[in-house]
C-alpha cells in the first residue's frame, strides 16, 4: 500500500451518464449528488444538467442560461440561479467534487462582455453578451436585479443605450 494513496472518486454511475444526451465534442467534467434528493447534478462542457433519483433526466440547460452559481459551504448548498428568474436550483452536496469550481469557469466562459448600471432606485441592471458554449452563437441578455422594471422608459433606453455599444464592441 502507498504511503500517500489517492482516493478515486467513483465514476459518474452508468444510469446517469446514460441520462445525459450529449453533443458532438461535449464532455462530463463533473459531477455531484444532492443528498436530499438523491439527483445527480452533471456538469458539461455545454450544460448542466439534473438527473432524478431514478435515472431520468428532469432537464439540460446550456450554460448561457444560468446567471450565477454560490457556494455555501456551511450549510454545502450550491444555488443556481438563472437569466430567466425562474426559481433557482438548490443542492445539499457533501460529497467532494470539482463542480463549483467547474460552474465556475464554464459561466465564466460563456460571459464575452458584460456591463451594468443602477437605475434612478438604485437597483442594479446588467446587460451581458455571452456566448453560446455548444453553437459559439452569440446571446445578447438584459438582466434585470430585484425590483426593477424594464419596462420603465429610461431604464429600457439605458439598457438599450448599453446593450447596443456591447454589440458593437464585438462586432455584432
Amino acid at each position: 500500500m502507498a504511503l500517500f494513496e489517492r482516493r478515486r472518486r467513483p465514476a459518474l454511475p452508468t444510469d446517469v451518464r446514460a441520462a445525459v444526451p450529449l453533443d458532438s465534442g461535449e464532455q462530463v467534467l463533473a459531477w455531484s449528488r444532492d443528498e436530499s434528493s438523491g439527483a445527480h447534478v452533471v456538469a458539461t462542457t455545454h450544460h448542466l444538467a439534473l438527473v432524478d433519483a431514478g435515472g431520468g433526466l428532469l432537464w439540460r440547460r446550456p450554460w448561457h442560461e444560468a446567471e450565477s452559481a454560490t457556494w455555501q459551504g456551511e450549510s454545502s448548498q450550491l444555488t443556481v440561479t438563472w437569466v430567466d428568474r425562474s426559481a433557482p436550483a438548490r443542492w445539499h452536496l457533501t460529497e467532494p467534487s470539482l463542480l463549483q469550481q467547474t460552474l465556475r469557469e464554464r459561466l465564466q466562459a460563456s460571459v464575452v462582455l458584460a456591463d451594468e448600471f443602477r437605475t434612478a432606485g438604485r437597483r442594479t441592471v446588467r446587460v451581458v453578451i455571452r456566448q453560446d458554449l455548444a453553437s459559439g452563437a452569440l446571446v445578447e441578455q438584459t438582466i434585470p436585479g430585484r425590483g426593477v422594471d424594464l419596462s420603465d422608459p429610461q431604464v429600457a433606453r439605458e439598457a438599450a443605450g448599453r446593450l447596443a455599444r456591447l454589440r458593437s464592441e464585438v462586432g455584432l
